[in-house]
Formats: structure tokens, sequence, C-alpha cells
């Protein structure tokens, strides 16, 4: 499955970019979902709520049955080197096919 997303760089530069879906986790410690896809050298962080996080991978989870494009959409993903964390308001991210 690929996932498509507008992402913000340290310069604040956005780019659109179309990677492999690989996986998604939560990271408690600074309220982020990070996106892991084929890029090994970076991820791409979303600050949110662990609720909303829970509702992205409810809809993630059925998306990948039918789909094999997702787009995320509404809100701010950050493009950081792997390992690295960034904080910012909590965004609602939805899920577009």
């Amino acid at each position: 499955m690929y996932i498509s997303m507008v992402t913000q760089d340290s310069n604040d530069n956005k780019f659109r970019e179309i990677s492999t879906f690989y996986g998604i986790r939560y990271d408690r410690r600074y309220n982020n979902a990070v996106i892991s896809t084929e890029h090994q050298k970076h991820d791409y962080v979303i600050p949110m709520t662990e609720e909303n996080y829970e509702m992205l991978v409810t809809k993630i989870e059925s998306a990948a049955k039918e789909h094999t494009l997702i787009e995320l959409k509404g809100g701010v993903v950050f493009n950081c080197r792997k390992g690295e964390m960034r904080t910012g308001e909590p965004q609602n991210i939805t899920i577009a096919f």
C-alpha cells in the first residue's frame, strides 16, 4: 500500500510525497504518531493525541483492505531523520482514498 501526504521539513518547506507504507506506531513520550516507509534514513512524525492516533489506525486498517493508495489530509506531517521527534499542536489527520 502507498501513502500520499504533504510533509514539512526542518526549514518549513512543504513537499508532496508518495511512499510505500510500512507501518505506524505511537510514541507516548512525545505524543507523536511515527509512520515508517521505505525511506531508511527518515520517518514521518505527526503530533497527535493517543485517542486521535487510535482513530487513525482504525481508518488505515479499513483502507488497507480495499485501497492501494491512501492520502493523509488535514494537518502537518513532519519529515524527520530516523529517531528524531518533533513537537507541535496535535493534528487531526484524516484519510482519503
